[in-house]
């Protein structure tokens, strides 16, 4: 397959949709940014060495539009960009979230314009998430999975229900319970995902003067097996696995670290960090760029397989269903009544002050 040319709408988030397409120059070329025409994105699109587009018309020919523009359910106007772009007869890689009523829109007219839609849930492909769906996998196929446990901010509750969604194998049937309770910062959901019980604890408030920057948690999330309990801490945290490993007994069934070696030695918690340093430099600059690259890699190999895509369709309007029913029974979310700590504490810094108070 020939280097697909690539056209990135969008220059706030769009800069790591950019970064992403330039590390994989033997798959895909950026030839174009478009945007509203400010001065930042037009400093960036030079420093970048490709035109800024201000309308869809002034663009240069291309194959695959990534549209990182806010979609029509929180306000953007991403969704009609898409499918503009999907009428052009291009294909449209689309930032999460988007409403079920807008993906069946961009469905169906990429079918028309016998193109390609895809939407990006993002956190999926990045390199500790990725990591922990596939030791899930192992879990799934060896154990079966008994219960799972998540926690996220009202941010990440779509690229949340997708990581639910990957570790049991999809959502049909799903059954959400018709009341959610709050307690302290959470509100909480319960129900099941094929079956498979689930508890969904969402902080539901954010900073309306600073709503991306006041965020309790990213992704945190158990699953429960007969093998042991697999936990992620954090987007780009450790994971930590919990076997269940039985006592050392002796013969008469009594409690003794000698009668079996084995046993006695079985490490009961490792942790796995596969970032083992993560700062926002480095988020920006490698961990969400390799990701956006990974999710490009999956479209160029899409490209050849319509079965996959189609299934993928299906996996993402029941995706869209359960985060509108979510969003439905935790209701509008609310506002801080704090701002941001002036003070920054490092684990260093913690553990001397802990040493400090407790002497």
């Amino acid at each position: 397959m020939d280097t697909l040319r690539v056209v990135v709408c969008g220059t706030t988030f769009g800069r790591i949709y950019a970064a992403g397409v330039r590390a994989l120059p033997d798959k895909y070329e950026l030839v174009a940014m478009m945007s509203r025409g400010s001065e930042q994105s037009r400093r960036f699109a030079a420093e970048l060495g490709v035109p800024l587009c201000t309308s869809i018309d002034e663009l240069p020919d291309f194959d695959l539009a990534c549209v990182v523009v806010r979609s029509g359910i929180i306000g953007g106007a991403g969704s009609q960009i898409a499918r503009q772009l999907l009428a052009a007869g291009k294909h449209v890689l689309m930032e999460h979230p988007i409403h079920r009523d807008d993906a069946v829109a961009c469905y169906r007219e990429a079918a028309r314009a016998r193109t390609s839609f895809w939407l990006n849930t993002f956190y999926r492909h990045s390199s500790t998430i990725k990591q922990y769906l596939r030791m899930v996998d192992v879990l799934r196929e060896r154990y079966g999975i008994l219960h799972l446990e998540a926690e996220c901010s009202i941010h990440f509750l779509y690229s949340m229900l997708d990581v639910i969604g990957r570790i049991t194998g999809g959502f049909t049937p799903w059954h959400l319970n018709d009341r959610a309770e709050d307690l302290g910062v959470f509100t909480t959901v319960t129900g099941s995902v094929r079956n498979t019980p689930l508890r969904l604890q969402v902080v539901n408030r954010m900073n309306p003067e600073a709503p991306d920057d006041f965020v309790h948690l990213g992704h945190r999330i158990t699953v429960f097996t007969p093998g042991g309990n697999l936990v992620l801490t954090e987007s780009d945290g450790p994971i930590i696995w919990h076997p269940n490993a039985a006592g050392p007994r002796d013969e008469a069934g009594v409690l003794e670290v000698d009668a079996d070696e084995s046993l006695s030695s079985f490490r009961l918690h490792e942790s796995l960090a596969v970032e083992p340093e993560v700062t926002r430099r480095i988020q920006y600059e490698r961990i969400w760029p390799a990701a956006i690259a990974e999710c490009l890699e999956v479209i160029h190999d899409e490209l050849n397989d319509p079965g996959y895509r189609a299934h993928e369709a299906e996996y993402l309007l029941a995706l869209c269903s359960i985060w509108t029913r979510v969003g439905q029974l935790i209701g509008p979310s609310r506002a801080f009544g704090a701002e941001l700590s002036s003070t920054h504490l490092d684990l260093a810094q913690l553990t001397r002050l802990a040493a400090h108070l407790h002497q």
